[in-house]
This record gives C-alpha cells, structure tokens and sequence, in this order.
C-alpha cells in the first residue's frame, strides 16, 4: 500500500493511488496457503475473477432493475464455492468484496475502466510481491503456522497446571477452559497438516528443511496426547495425596514445559535455535526423590503411586521431546520424518457433492440463501430510498453475517463496537490532521494494525479496518471532510438485517446439531480405543491408522465443546444448555483417559488378554450408542457396563494397576454417555411432539 500511496500522493493523483490500495487489500485477504506455483495459478485466476466481476457490477449497477437479481443469485454461488475446498471459498469470499468495494465506490469513478483496471491493477501487485516473499522464503507461512501449535501447547500446559493448586469448585471451570484451549490446540495443528501436505506434494525426501518441519510437527502432535492425558481425577488428588510439596513440584514442572513450549515456538517463528532450560532434568529427578520420599513415610496404595508415577514419566517423555525439538532446531539431527505419511482427505465426485451440497440441511447452502437475501433486503432500501453510498451496508451484511446464530451475534456486537470504535477514533483524528499526507499515514497505520489484530483480537481490528475503510472511500472521493455519519447508520441497519436474516432465514439452532455431534465423538473415541488397543498386542507405532483415529476423536470433541459455546447464546430452554455441558465435559473427561492410555501405550500380551474384552465391550457400547443417535432410532436397553476398581489383584505391576483404573474410569464415563444419550433422545421426541401438536 505504501508502495502505491506515496507515488500517487507525489504525482497528486490520490483518489487512483486510493482506489489501488483497495484492490490490495481484497487481494490481500482473498490470498491462500500454496506453494509458489500454485499460488501463481491461484493469482492469475483471482485477476481475471475480480477484472469480470467489477466489470459486470460496473455495467449493471444503474440498472437497478438487472443488478438485484444479479447481486443477489452471484451471492449464492460465491458462498456455495466453499464446498469445493478453503481456496475456492476464500476465493469466492475476495470476489464478492472487491465487487463491493466497487459498488461504493462507483459514485466517484471518472470512466467505465476505471475501476476494474486500478482495483485489479491493486490485487495484482500484492499478488506479485506476496509471490516474490514466497519464492524467497517458500517455508515461512508453515513455521507461522507451526510456531502456532507450540504457542497453543503452551497456553494449554500452563492453564492445565492450575489444576494442582485450585479448590475442588474451580475444577469444573478449568475443565471448560482446557476444552477451549483444546480447540485452538487441534486446529493449530490441522491448519498445519494441510500445509505440510500441499507442500510434500512433488517434492523429494531430500529437502532438509521440509523434513524439519514435518518433524516438529509429528513431535507436538505426541505432546498433544500426553498434555491432554489424566493420570488421576484431580478432584481426589489433594485429599489422597495429602503432600503440597509434591503437588507444587507437579505444578512447576508443567509451567516449565509449557513456558519451554512457548519458546520453541518463538524460535519456530523466528527462524533460530531453540535451547532447552536443563533445570528441567533436575526437576524431574528432584520430583522422584520427593514422592519416594513421602511413600516412605506414608506408603501410598499402589493405585495413587502407580498412577502418579506415570504421570512424572509423561512429563520426563515431554522432557525428551523437547530435547528432540531442540537437535532439530539446531540442525544438529536430520530429520527422518519425510517417510511418514499424512492424512489427506478423500475427493468426492462432483455430483454427490453438489447433490448434498443443495439440499437444505448442507450449512453452507442455508448460508448461502440467507447471506442472498439479506442482500437482498439490504439492496431493496439502497434502490427505494436511492442511496448512492449506501452499499456500506452489504459491506456490513458481508462481514457479519455468518453460518451460525451463535457467531453471527458475536460478530454483531464486534462489529457495532469496533466501527463505533474507528468513527470516535476518525473524526477527532482528521480534525487535528486535516492534510491528505496525514490521513494517507493514518490510513497505512490503520491497516497494518488491522492485519496484525484481525485473528486475534477482532473487535480491535474491526475498529482499525473502519479507520482504514472510512479514509479510503473519502479520499477516493476526493471530500475535504470525513462522511461518517452515514455511515454509521448504515453500519446499524446492516447489522439490523443480518440478525433478521440469521433469526427469521433458516436459522441453524446448535440444539438441532447435538445427535449427530454426539454421535460423531462417540464414534471417534471408539476408534480411537480400538487403535490403542490394537496396539497392546502389535506394539506402539506412530503410524497414519492411529494418528487419524487420534486426531478425529480430538476433532469431534472440539465440536461438541463449541456446540456448548454456541448454544449458550441461542434461545434454548435451560435444560438443553446443562445437556450439552454434560455431554461435553464428559466426553473431554473420556477423552482425556484414553490419551492416557495412548500416551503410555505399549506391547503387553498380558493387558491384552485380560482387558480386551472389556475393552471391546466399550467399543461396541460407543458404537451402538453412535448408531442410534444418527438413525433417531431408541438405544437399545443395556445394562451399565461394571467398572472395577479393584487394583490388588495385579500386586505391584504399575503398567497393569495404571491401565485398570484408566479403563474403570472410561467406563464410567461411557456409562455416564450412554444414560445421557438415553435422556437426549427421550427429551427430543418430546420436544418433536410438542412442536407438531402446537402445528
């Protein structure tokens, strides 16, 4: 933008420079994560979308009669190429903004080229300097992104180790913030394995760098499971333990991964060597001494001293990982990863695609109907009432209108506050530096700060991105004098029209989604049980099977953690909120465990042939119960599965007491689910009958 700006200020031809910077920014945020030959196809293709496009809305636009039906039928189809993966949506998403900021600015533009030349013309050359940037650094964007998953790891381990100093009441809370980190956590390091697969793709196993990555990546997805793993209910750990000591040195040894984690994330991020703190060593051994030491004085029953032993070899295992992390970082190892597979989704033919993608219950088609009609609203008072500048309000449908009601409101609220924000920041700003150098200076600093807050803080970058906005169609049109009045009205009447929209249009309650969400976790987890178990008589191996079933359970927990969020804003009765919390911290509860289980997971024919009937018992419960829920059908009466507890029998075989109480725990739990699940369907019908009476 500066590149642009200064020139077009030098050779006072602001407006042009202006409507170019536009085009950079939808350039800029219709960009995707390729590599660089794909990212020049996806240019090129963006180019010519955006020259079209504006070109179209240029013909059309005062032919209210033509345009309406046009806007409205290319909304649908922008938002319904989502379906066909994140690039073409981001893709669909940049064409319908710059065709918007070609709307508003159309009132201004001298000729019929105009636009569709400087806005392209804009996009295209942050296009080529963001290529350029690639070409120099084709890695840069995956150490971001990986950094990401380390900062995440961090966040968690250290909201995790409050757990060995807070009342029993705070538990349930920690418990919800740890679901919330963890899913910041699984989708750091989804994001990360799509772009190690886009760029494994045709490259050769010799490219030192890649591997690197590839096995940073492989390290904090095994950190994932041991952090996210409960050796113990911590409910019960400051009564049976009865020893602070311990407890702190528990504590102080998980802020100091966590705080080692966001190290190595910053060393990720800034291209240098990570440097592992060896007071971690000395903690470890020092933590031993000290449990030994109060068994000796105490003599803890084998099932609290078997499990908490565990727990400091999974913090000695997270200890070693990051001495791995740091060989790598260091280039003092090369790496071995490149062999390892990952995951890569399924292509779907194009027609059952677009057969599920058209009908009503795809959630993208019920937004790509909403966000069209809300259009259309918005675009029948603009024609009625002839706003000439009024298309701020598609703008403001745009950003807050989203698929859900619960995102929707959220983005209401930061939206209102964040222009009110830019406004009140505007005015006072322009009055004290009224020169076109100083709004140009005030209009760079305010997308800069946009950029740097938009996945961050939004309501911050909203207000930032208003400042930018608001400076960019006035001195494109040339006033002296900030028009902000107007549009703030029009900030308030298209956040009005996307809560009709998400209100009244279809609306996507969460309520409705609970079956399938709560089908779709305890199916995972059951796969993920089977690949652990499976792994009990072939020995423990990192291999695509059962990072896919790990990964999916983590998935599927996530969804139903942001169902409970979601639907806390939604107008539910209270006893669908309490049900969905319930499901939710359970399942994280389950979860939790059979990370246990995997963390420590190991070849023994004995566990395996004691506890494989048990463990296939939960298997089948998990599935059965999955099946039931999807088919609406009722849960077939079973009796809960015995849960026992009883660890003497194994004397002091650690392994075996630690897995026996691991699977009485999920069974627990699973029992806990099944009953749950039972209520769930019981109370729906209900709720159904109800409904179709009151029709």
């Amino acid at each position: 933008m500066t590149s642009l700006l200064l020139p077009g200020w030098w050779l006072e031809q602001t407006p042009a420079a202006v409507t170019l910077t536009l085009g950079v920014m939808a350039g800029a945020l219709s960009e995707v994560d390729q590599d660089p030959k794909g990212r020049l196809r996806h240019l090129l293709l963006s180019l010519l979308c955006f020259f079209i496009a504006i070109s179209l809305v240029t013909l059309l636009i005062d032919a209210p009669l033509l345009f309406g039906p046009f806007l409205v039928l290319s909304t649908a189809g922008l938002i319904l190429m989502g379906a066909w993966g994140s690039t073409a949506g981001t893709l669909g998403f940049g064409i319908l903004l710059v065709s918007l900021y070609a709307m508003q600015g159309h009132a201004d533009s001298p000729s019929f080229w105009y636009q569709p030349l400087l806005l392209t013309l804009g996009a295209a050359w942050y296009g080529l300097l963001s290529w350029l940037v690639l070409l120099i650094w084709p890695y840069k964007q995956v150490h971001e992104q990986l950094a990401q998953c380390y900062f995440a790891l961090s966040r968690y381990l250290l909201e995790k180790s409050r757990f060995f100093d807070s009342p029993e009441q705070q538990h349930q809370h920690l418990r919800h913030q740890l679901a919330q980190l963890n899913i910041q956590l699984v989708s750091a390091l989804e994001n990360t394995k799509q772009m190690l697969n886009r760029r494994i793709q045709g490259r050769h196993p010799q490219q030192e760098e890649l591997g690197r990555l590839l096995a940073l990546y492989l390290l904090v997805q095994d950190m994932h499971e041991r952090a996210t793993s409960s050796h113990y209910s911590y409910q019960q750990l400051n009564q049976d333990l009865k020893q602070e000591d311990v407890l702190a040195g528990y504590q102080t040894l998980l802020v100091e991964i966590g705080e080692s984690c966001y190290r190595l994330g910053y060393a990720i991020l800034t291209h240098n060597a990570y440097r592992h703190r060896k007071r971690i060593a000395w903690e470890l051994s020092a933590l031993q001494d000290q449990l030994d030491y109060s068994h000796l004085k105490q003599d803890y029953p084998p099932s609290l001293l078997s499990p908490m032993k565990y727990l400091g070899r999974n913090m000695e295992h997270l200890h070693q990982a990051l001495l791995r992390a740091e060989a790598l970082t260091q280039r003092q190892t090369l790496p071995e990863a490149m062999s390892v597979e990952l995951a890569r989704p399924r292509r779907q033919p194009f027609w059952p695609k677009l057969h599920a993608l058209l009908h009503p219950d795809s959630l993208l088609f019920r937004h790509g109907v909403r966000l069209s009609l809300g259009f259309a609203l918005a675009y029948s008072l603009i024609a009625y009432f002839e706003l000439e500048r009024g298309y701020w309000i598609l703008l403001t449908i745009l950003f807050v209108c989203q698929p859900s009601f619960s995102a929707t409101r959220k983005r209401l609220v930061q939206r209102i506050l964040g222009t009110l924000g830019g406004i009140l920041v505007a005015v006072p700003l322009l009055y004290l530096f009224p020169s076109i150098g100083a709004q140009l200076l005030i209009l760079l600093l305010g997308a800069f700060i946009f950029f740097t807050l938009v996945k961050v803080y939004y309501s911050w970058a909203v207000g930032f991105v208003t400042l930018f906005v608001l400076l960019a169609f006035n001195l494109q049109g040339g006033a002296s004098e900030l028009i902000w009045l107007p549009r703030l009205f029009d900030t308030l009447v298209g956040c009005l029209l996307s809560f009709v929209a998400v209100w009244f249009i279809w609306p996507d309650w969460q309520r409705r989604h609970l079956p399938r969400l709560m089908a779709d976790a305890m199916e995972a987890n059951a796969h993920y049980l089977a690949a652990i178990a499976k792994q009990f008589s072939s020995g423990r191996h990192e291999d695509l099977d059962y990072r896919l079933a790990r990964k999916q359970a983590h998935l599927a927990d996530n969804q139903l953690a942001l169902a409970w969020q979601n639907i806390r804003v939604e107008p539910v009765p209270k006893y669908w909120l309490n049900l969905c919390f319930d499901i939710a911290y359970r399942n994280h509860a389950l979860l939790s465990y059979l990370s246990t289980l995997g963390a420590h997971r190991a070849q023994s024919d004995l566990l395996h042939a004691e506890h494989n009937e048990q463990i296939q018992q939960l298997v089948i419960r998990l599935q059965a119960s999955a099946q039931a829920l999807r088919s609406k059908h009722a849960l077939p009466a079973s009796d809960p599965l015995p849960a026992n507890q009883t660890a003497s029998a194994y004397g002091d075989d650690e392994w075996l007491i630690l897995n026996q109480q691991l699977l009485s725990h999920v069974t627990l739990l699973v029992n806990d689910l099944y009953q749950l699940a039972e209520g769930f369907q019981q109370q729906d019908a209900t709720t159904d009958a109800a409904a179709s009476q009151l029709g």
